[in-house]
């Protein structure tokens, strides 16, 4: 090799020439606790089921009261599906009754009038409670086919659960 320092010493400055222009090796930025996809976590996750206490209206009278003048409650408080069932009056041979369950995003709202109003429009509305403490509200015309019956179960909060409209 000393017949060729110069070509040595040429080769060395190269390869520390090279290994300079390398650059550091880089730590990858670690990721404490990987995100779950959103549908996986939504999933997984149920939503919170409020307490009976936790019920913005835990007595039926009022929250009879809201929910038919508020759009928005009548959308919280409206089993998805609801159970729906009205007369068809052109069935043949007679008249029958048709029965469903309506998704929440097919309710036409409001799905209840407001019982604050009946009165002023010649209609009546009863309440009934059952045996299992379900409520139905009753709102019918007198001296005509027209009526309607709202049932309520508390599932923890007032829900609605079914709509049958017996009118001809």
């Amino acid at each position: 090799m000393r017949r060729y320092p110069s070509l040595v010493m040429l080769m060395l400055a190269c390869s520390v020439a090279v290994t300079a222009c390398k650059p550091a090796p880089q730590a990858m930025p670690v990721d404490p606790e990987p995100a779950a996809p959103a549908t996986t976590a939504a999933a997984a996750t149920p939503a919170p089921v409020p307490a009976r206490n936790e019920c913005p209206y835990p007595e039926f009278d009022a929250f009879l009261k809201h929910f038919g003048n508020e759009i928005t409650l009548q959308e919280k408080a409206t089993a998805d599906p609801l159970l729906d069932s009205y007369i068809d009056a052109e069935a043949e041979p007679e008249p029958r009754k048709v029965e469903s369950r309506l998704a929440l995003a097919d309710v036409e709202w409001p799905v209840m009038p407001d019982p604050a109003a009946l009165a002023g429009q010649g209609r009546e509305l009863q309440v009934n409670t059952l045996a299992d403490g379900q409520r139905q509200v009753q709102i019918r015309t007198p001296d005509s086919s027209d009526q309607q019956t709202y049932t309520f179960a508390q599932v923890p909060c007032w829900t609605l659960v079914k709509r049958e409209d017996e009118s001809i």
